[in-house]
């Protein structure tokens, strides 16, 4: 299957996850209580919802950086692998920021938090594992807290190793401008 293919694959996974999500019934009122498998189901379709969206922001990174187009375009000008570098920490910030706003939008749909501001706040806590426990959840809810917390360090440890692989691609390119690797170097 080749990457363009998965990709679609991966997109329709994303979809299929936020009609999952979507099923749940919408309310304002934070004070209905789930069954446990409701939040599991929520908590899964959360975590597969971000894994595909990091998947396709790296497998675009990766395919950007490999490309002979990139390549030539920093061999051009000593500075450019520097911006390689910058967008690449900026896409993957973004993306970190989008999991958090899905998370957000997570609680507010299922009533768990009511406002918007307190939904973004305590998703943002707790996806970086901050958790200044100023804002709680209903004790039914808090399961899904954990899901979250679990999904931030899981994303945090990804969007890190792409960032190394980023800035060693970007150092590549500044000293072996012609796309050629020495030992130790990522293949083109």
């Amino acid at each position: 299957m080749s990457w363009k293919q998965m990709r679609w694959l991966l997109l329709a996974s994303a979809a299929a996850a936020g009609i999952v999500l979507s099923a749940y019934q919408a309310t304002s009122q934070p004070s209905r209580c789930p069954e446990i498998g409701t939040v599991a189901v929520i908590v899964v379709g959360m975590l597969v919802a971000t894994t595909t969206l990091h998947t396709l922001v790296t497998s675009m990174q990766v395919d950007w950086n490999q490309s002979g187009r990139l390549s030539a375009w920093c061999s051009t000008h000593r500075g450019r692998h520097l911006l390689v570098i910058a967008l690449g920490a900026l896409m993957t910030a973004a993306t970190l920021l989008l999991d958090i706003v899905l998370w957000a939008w997570a609680y507010r749909h299922v009533g768990a938090i009511h406002g918007l501001e307190e939904s973004l706040y305590f998703s943002g806590i707790t996806f970086t594992t901050v958790g200044y426990g100023d804002v709680l959840l209903m004790k039914c809810w808090r399961l899904l807290s954990v899901g979250e917390a679990i999904n931030g360090v899981l994303m945090a440890g990804w969007s890190t190793a792409q960032l190394i692989f980023i800035v060693q691609r970007a150092m590549t390119l500044q000293f072996h401008p012609d796309g050629q690797n020495s030992v130790g170097d990522f293949p083109s």
